[in-house]
């Protein structure tokens, strides 16, 4: 009886056919992966805006302050834990693709993936005893109960006096502090845009941008009182085929490209990249525009 078999040649047809077959597979497999990971990330940021919104109906109209009530300085008292109740999971506060340690040598309360807007900007009308105002949603400090709670006006914001909560930037992602900057993730000095620091994005603060600009599209080198330049990428994430999970004041999300977000075309017009508010560039996140 005749033994029926694969010959050499048959077998190395099959593995090359094989081998083809996943090379073309694999990536969209992980494309495909990549993309439930962005479902996900989008579905966290909504989520954090819903309960924004309803810890603001809660609070006389309005939004958490990153410490909120000026007596406990420190994690506890950040927007993360003010709206924990609300969403019940501190997951929710983690990109599914942020790698970054939970744990450091500074490692103190939770960690967080998505930055509130709290975006500073200047008055540069000239006039004395003026300089940085409020212009984002949620403070980095402050209670309007107790007045201004630091060298600048801030503030928490009420929703009511956003004039367009459906296109103002309440979260976006940023899952690492910038190269340089006081926390500096990648040098093991705070991970994450975590807490205290840096869950509150400001935009002149030290922690948010040093020596080679700041956090937005457009922010580099002297990153406020230019033009924007346009080949600066900035600092939030673009996992998502270059986009980005952004929540809006009025509690809608949507991936978008971080560039999207600032009026880059206007701030070249201006020739000034947030630095002085009036001006066009910071766009999506100024919420008194």
């Amino acid at each position: 009886m005749q033994r029926k078999a694969f010959t050499l040649i048959e077998l190395l047809v099959v593995i090359a056919i094989i081998a083809i077959l996943a090379a073309i597979l694999f990536p969209v497999f992980a494309q495909a992966k990549n993309a439930a990971k962005g479902a996900q990330s989008l579905s966290n940021v909504k989520q954090l805006a819903t309960a924004s919104i309803m810890y603001s109906g809660d609070a006389d109209d309005q939004f958490a302050a990153q410490y909120v009530d000026q007596i406990t300085y420190g994690w506890q008292s950040s927007w993360m834990m003010i709206t924990l109740p609300y969403v019940k999971s501190y997951g929710i506060f983690k990109d599914p693709n942020d790698s970054v340690r939970t744990t450091t040598s500074y490692d103190s309360g939770p960690k967080v993936s998505y930055v509130a807007n709290g975006v500073l900007s200047g008055d540069c009308s000239g006039a004395a005893g003026t300089f940085w105002k409020f212009r984002g949603v949620i403070a980095f400090n402050g209670d309007p109960n107790y007045g201004a709670a630091n060298w600048y006006e801030n503030a928490t914001r009420s929703q009511t006096s956003i004039t367009n909560v459906a296109d103002t930037v309440l979260f976006a992602t940023r899952s690492g502090t910038p190269k340089g900057t006081d926390h500096d993730s990648a040098a093991n000095k705070m991970e994450g845009a975590y807490g205290s620091w840096t869950a509150v994005f400001q935009g002149p603060s030290s922690s948010d941008a040093k020596g080679q600009g700041g956090v937005l599209p457009g922010q580099a080198g002297d990153p406020f009182f230019k033009a924007p330049d346009p080949t600066y990428k900035g600092f939030i994430d673009r996992y998502y085929a270059g986009n980005s999970p952004v929540a809006f004041a009025d509690g809608h999300a949507k991936s978008m490209k971080p560039e999207a977000t600032v009026d880059m075309g206007g701030g070249v017009t201006d020739g000034n990249a947030g630095g002085c508010f009036g001006k066009r560039y910071l766009n999506k996140w100024d919420a008194l525009r």
